[in-house]
């Protein structure tokens, strides 16, 4: 994983493993370093885990996606009218990164222009 912005992150999967444009992911925090055990089977039933956010994946590559922090769109409830004014607002949360960890943004769109021999990918629609 690499934190791009307080917005943005890049997840180490991708279409080759079944992630889509649109999905939700849950980043998690595990807790303790013990399985939890079924006392009657015996049964390793995996380890308790605690959510430290939610991102919805915004654009996906073969072996990586880019992940951004949800967005909530608020409208102002008029009084007076009864009816919510619009336009509405949208505002994206921030994801709880360590500001340390961030590197730095994605790269600008090019302003070379097209040229023959460009390499040209198909978009997962």
């Amino acid at each position: 994983m690499k934190i791009i912005s307080t917005k943005q992150i890049v997840v180490n999967a991708g279409s080759k493993d079944g992630i889509k444009e649109g999905q939700q992911l849950e980043i998690i925090d595990k807790i303790g370093d013990e399985p939890v055990i079924d006392p009657e089977s015996g049964e390793n039933l995996g380890y308790l885990n605690i959510s430290k956010g939610k991102v919805i994946v915004s654009r996906v590559f073969p072996k990586m996606s880019i992940a951004e922090a949800p967005s909530e769109t608020y409208s102002m409830f008029d009084q007076l009218t009864g009816t919510f004014k619009m336009p509405s607002t949208t505002i994206q949360s921030d994801l709880n990164v360590d500001p340390k960890e961030i590197t730095g943004g994605l790269p600008s769109p090019s302003k070379d222009p097209i040229r023959v021999g460009d390499t040209v990918i198909k978009i997962n629609e």
